[in-house]
């Protein structure tokens, strides 16, 4: 993905995942990109249900509270609360699509935002037309190229 022009991107809990548990600098790309007002980056409130499970789980606290402070509303990433109407749009894309329903409550949040681009490892997720997904391995860097 080239980011010559300003756009809007989602992104699925795997993702945040990735960058925080993992060592993908894929991720930081893009933040740096919308830091520089170059993109604007958004994902669900549902996000934070997702993440915080694996350190709930294994009691990890610590791991929970980056969670909780990296998913806040800034001039950066965007958290969008769950309303009745992303609810319902998730409804008919579960019925058109067949997604599951928190993969369905992702798409209808990215498309309420205007977003062009999910960036979700999931492979099962199913976009509309109007959305285009792709892995954080395909987010491209210019800078990372030899």
């Amino acid at each position: 993905m080239r980011l010559g022009t300003p756009t809007s991107a989602y992104l699925d809990a795997n993702v945040v995942i990735q960058f925080i548990e993992g060592d993908n600098q894929k991720l930081l790309f893009l933040i740096e990109n919308a830091a520089s007002e170059l993109m604007r980056l958004y994902t669900s409130e549902l996000t934070l249900s997702e993440v915080l499970v694996g350190p709930l789980k294994s009691g990890n606290i610590r791991l929970a509270r980056i969670y909780d402070e990296f998913l806040t509303s800034d001039e950066i990433l965007e958290v969008v609360p769950i309303d009745r109407a992303i609810l319902r749009h998730s409804a008919e894309i579960r019925a058109r699509l067949g997604n599951k329903t928190p993969d369905a409550i992702h798409v209808a949040t990215a498309l309420k935002c205007e977003c062009t681009v999910l960036v979700s490892s999931d492979e099962r997720m199913r976009v509309p037309a109007s959305l285009k997904r792709i892995d954080i391995t395909q987010v491209d860097n210019p800078d990372a190229r030899p």
